[in-house]
C-alpha cells in the first residue's frame, strides 16, 4: 500500500503583546510550506498556565490549515525547522512563539513534539508524534489524553478533514 500523504496543520501560540511576531511567522511559513487555507479564531489557554513562565500572560493560540500535504515522514524535520523558527523569535530567552506542526489524514489528527509521555510514540529526531483525534462515526473523537484546545475545535478539525478528502480525491 502506498502511504497516502497528510494535511499539515500548524498550532501556534503567541502573546497577544507580539501579535507582530505571529504575522511574522506565518509569512515565512507560508513562503516555505503554503498559504493558510483556514483558521480557528484565537483563544485563550484559560485551562492551563504552563507557557506562562517562558512566555508570559495574555497568550492566545489558534490551529491554521496549510495548503500543504506532506509525507508523513517529513513531519520530523518539519518539527525541527518550527523549533528553529521560535528560536528566530525569542526574547530575552524565551519564546514569544510555540509552533506545533500537526498533520491530520481521513482518521486521525496527529500533534507533533519533542517532549516525551506515554501516550506520545517516537518517530526520530528527537520528536514523537501522539494521535489527539480519531475519526469514529462521522467526527473526530478525542481519547483519554487529548488536550482541550483539540477537543474544543472538534468542528474545525472536521471542515479540515473534509477539504483534505476533496484534495486527495481530486489528484
Amino acid at each position: 500500500m502506498i502511504d497516502k500523504k497528510a494535511l499539515l496543520l500548524l498550532g501556534i501560540m503567541w502573546n497577544k503583546k507580539k501579535t507582530e511576531n505571529l504575522e511574522k511567522v506565518l509569512k515565512i511559513i507560508e513562503n516555505k510550506f503554503g498559504k493558510v487555507v483556514k483558521k480557528t479564531q484565537e483563544f485563550t489557554l484559560s485551562y492551563s498556565s504552563y507557557y506562562e513562565k517562558e512566555m508570559g500572560e495574555g497568550l492566545l493560540k489558534s490551529f491554521f490549515v496549510i495548503d500543504c500535504l506532506i509525507n508523513r515522514e517529513e513531519s520530523v524535520n518539519i518539527k525541527h525547522y518550527c523549533m528553529n523558527l521560535e528560536d528566530n523569535f525569542r526574547e530575552n530567552g524565551g519564546r514569544t512563539v510555540n509552533i506545533d506542526p500537526v498533520y491530520l489524514d481521513e482518521y486521525q489528527v496527529v500533534a507533533l513534539s519533542h517532549k516525551y509521555k506515554g501516550s506520545r510514540v517516537y518517530i526520530g529526531k528527537g520528536v514523537y508524534g501522539e494521535i489527539e483525534l480519531l475519526y469514529h462515526h462521522g467526527s473526530f473523537q478525542p481519547l483519554i489524553w487529548t488536550y482541550l484546545d483539540y477537543k474544543e475545535n472538534i468542528p474545525f478539525f472536521n471542515e479540515a478533514r473534509k477539504y483534505y478528502l476533496e484534495w486527495i480525491d481530486n489528484d
